[in-house]
């Protein structure tokens, strides 16, 4: 018997299939085409993909040709490297999608001129004796020849020639001296160089270029360690070694108190708004010159062990011969990491594989080593081994004055929202368990400096010591890092380097940033500066060829969020901080009087002089570091601004009656000084009808008065048997 309900379902399916497959694929053209990373002999060409792209065909031929190459397939990519160009000539490239029934889109096309001549890819130069040096290079193009120019930090260039080869010997140079070598596989006309690799010979013919290791804490405030004033329960004996053989900068700052920025500064030598970093998750640009990047290509073994943060590993080349790259938070097990491109987990501490992992690298490594060691620590969440947790929980937290919450002359955005946790922590709780971490990190850091005596490197090793930016840990009542205040902004740096440093050095009459310390290192390694840097060596400032007498700081923020950017300049006397905020909004800081920062001075008209001076000196600053177009306006105001009080503080002790500023009424708000606990406030008209009425509990207070018209007004203040009458004049 016929089925013809089956039998038509089967044969719609058929008919739906074989109409499907008949079907022709319509393609677009790729887009978007163009060309990048040209040298002499090769050109990449690149380009956007389309929807049903089975694989994409690519061909190429010089301009004045009428004869394509066979097309390449180059699978689903969207660029393809041509090699075996010819030097300064015109190439027409074009390219082609395909779709899986073997259909085509029209060919698009892209035109470009190879360069005239390619440099070297990579120049390695080591000493051989005590006045030669081998010179090995890697051509990525074919050259006639070489040219070899080298010079010292008084002489004239030497030139040289070579035929076409892999190394070369150059002889006859000086012991004991300081050399710059260049290269070029270019015709001499071209005058084009490799960046110059410097090259020291001893006596002995030996390198003797330093170690430098640089190890960063993050998030750590400059008075965590007793070296720098931390309570006197806690003691971080490892890390006060190092200022202690070395030297202590007591004015350190960074320049943008924020962990991406702040690297890229470290990293570069550069002012913030030169890296083009001014908030976290902004990488640094690629043709932003690093330190290790520039020591690498000087016979540096490069090495990355810790956070990174977008500072590095950006580029085609990696800045690190080796690199261990944190992933994730600090915690103690289950730690993903980027190992030298491989995604791995490792069931430890970070803290301990960080160190751990450090001096496997110092005890390996024979060449002199660049180390970049970022401990994650002690960025909140915190998670102090068992060991460390709890040791402090007996002793009593010792907070200064500046744990207080501003009640007047403040910025209005400081507050909002209000958070009076540390992450969730209470204040105690929040400072015992940092003070936990950094002797946890104290530790880890005796044992690097243990590694580095006892494989002999320690009086030849730059070791600098510092942190990205400070931390808020309840300070004014704020908690967080991107204000322009002391515990924010403020850094610790000690470095060891016998070589320069005398032991237990101090400096407290230079402000010293994160700037300085690329010209640091590089001054260490005797390379001169790939740019012109922001900051100065450090060794310049020590020995006094370079002096710091001030200090800029700046926070640029988006319009995300409510805070304003704020810019601020510090010296030995004073700190002045501006906010763009749609009202005036600015603090003033007498830095030798209040360290603290308890009492801002803007309203004050003792300090009027001063404070214009110090609004040329930021202005003029400003300028000269091209900070300009980064003011994003924020709705805010100085909250509770007060006058009388500041003017009262001046005096040794406080009047025996009650005052009110001001006494000629421009807008509705008035401040009154009583010298009583309370007192009752009545406000009469001059026809002795009452206008308003209030109770004062405090000795200094605020009023916003209701709205009045022009003229005499009285204010009856009175606390039992006592009062006092004030004339009060509103003209508006």
């Amino acid at each position: 018997m016929t089925r013809p309900g089956l039998y038509l379902l089967i044969l719609s399916g058929y008919l739906f299939s074989t109409s499907a497959s008949a079907q022709s694929c319509v393609l677009n053209p790729p887009t978007g085409l163009y060309i990048t990373n040209k040298t002499s002999c090769s050109a990449e060409l690149r380009w956007q993909s389309a929807a049903s792209v089975s694989a994409f065909g690519v061909s190429f031929k010089p301009a004045s040709s009428t004869q394509w190459a066979p097309y390449i397939n180059t699978g689903t990519d969207t660029s393809y490297q041509f090699t075996g160009l010819m030097a300064g000539t015109k190439y027409n490239f074009r390219v082609f999608s395909k779709c899986t029934d073997g259909s085509k889109s029209p060919k698009v096309k892209k035109s470009a001129t190879t360069l005239q001549c390619s440099l070297p890819s990579d120049v390695e130069i080591l000493p051989l004796a005590t006045n030669s040096v081998s010179i090995s290079i890697t051509a990525s193009c074919p050259y006639d020849s070489v040219r070899i120019r080298y010079q010292t930090f008084s002489s004239a260039f030497t030139y040289m020639s070579f035929p076409p080869a892999d190394s070369f010997i150059v002889n006859n140079l000086s012991p004991d001296t300081v050399y710059f070598f260049q290269v070029s596989t270019c015709p001499l006309v071209a005058d084009e160089w490799t960046a110059a690799v410097t090259v020291q010979i001893s006596a002995t013919g030996q390198e003797t270029l330093p170690n430098i290791i640089l190890i960063l804490l993050d998030d750590s405030r400059f008075d965590y360690f007793s070296c720098n004033g931390a309570p006197d329960f806690f003691q971080s004996p490892h890390i006060d070694r190092i200022a202690n053989e070395g030297v202590n900068f007591k004015n350190s700052y960074c320049v943008t108190s924020l962990c991406a920025p702040s690297r890229a500064t470290i990293a570069s030598g550069l002012f913030t708004l030169n890296t083009g970093v001014i908030r976290n998750g902004t990488p640094l640009d690629t043709n932003i010159i690093t330190v290790p990047q520039v020591l690498k290509n000087n016979g540096y073994y490069t090495a990355l062990v810790g956070k990174n943060h977008g500072t590095f590993l950006n580029r085609a080349e990696p800045e690190f011969n080796y690199y261990l790259w944190s992933l994730g938070i600090e915690k103690n097990a289950g730690i993903k990491f980027n190992y030298n491109g491989n995604s791995i987990t490792i069931n430890k501490n970070n803290s301990l594989t960080l160190t751990d992992t450090a001096i496997a690298i110092i005890n390996r490594v024979n060449q002199p080593l660049f180390l970049w060691l970022a401990y994650q620590a002690p960025h909140f969440p915190l998670t102090p081994l068992p060991s460390f947790a709890g040791r402090f929980d007996d002793y009593i937290i010792p907070w200064l004055p500046d744990t207080a919450k501003y009640t007047v002359n403040y910025p209005s955005s400081i507050y909002s929202p209000v958070d009076p946790t540390l992450h969730g922590l209470k204040m105690d709780t929040a400072y015992r368990q940092t003070l936990e971490v950094i002797a946890q990190l104290d530790s880890c850091i005796g044992e690097i400096i243990n590694a580095l005596e006892a494989t002999g490197k320690l009086d030849s090793t730059l070791l600098i010591f510092t942190n990205d930016n400070g931390y808020m840990l309840g300070n004014h009542w704020i908690q967080g890092k991107t204000y322009p205040y002391e515990a924010s902004a403020r850094t610790p740096l000690f470095i060891r380097f016998p070589k320069w440093f005398a032991d237990s050095s101090i400096i407290t009459d230079q402000y010293v940033s994160n700037m300085d310390l690329a010209p640091t290192m590089y001054d260490a390694a005797h390379i001169a500066y790939p740019i012109a840097m922001d900051g100065f060596s450090l060794k310049k400032i020590y020995d006094g060829e370079n002096s710091q007498n001030q200090f800029y700081y700046i926070m640029i923020r988006d319009s995300t969020g409510v805070n304003p950017t704020a810019r601020a300049i510090r010296d030995h006397y004073f700190k002045y901080i501006h906010y763009t905020c749609t009202d005036s909004v600015e603090e003033f800081f007498d830095m030798v009087n209040d360290p603290l920062e308890l009492t801002n001075l803007i309203n004050n008209s003792t300090y009027a002089a001063i404070i214009e001076t110090y609004r040329d000196k930021l202005d003029s600053v400003k300028v000269a570091r091209g900070d300009a177009g980064y003011d994003v306006v924020r709705p805010c105001h100085l909250e509770n601004p007060s006058y009388l009080k500041q003017m009262l503080d001046e005096n040794e002790s406080l009047p025996g009656q009650p005052l009110i500023y001001p006494t000629l009424m421009t807008e509705g708000n008035i401040e009154i000084y009583i010298p009583w606990e309370n007192a009752d406030a009545t406000l009469f008209d001059e026809r002795g009808r009452i206008v308003s009425e209030w109770k004062i509990i405090t000795q200094f207070s605020g009023m916003e008065l209701p709205s009045l018209e022009d003229g005499m007004y009285l204010l009856h203040l009175q606390n039992g048997e006592k009062f006092e009458v004030i004339k009060l004049m509103v003209a508006q």
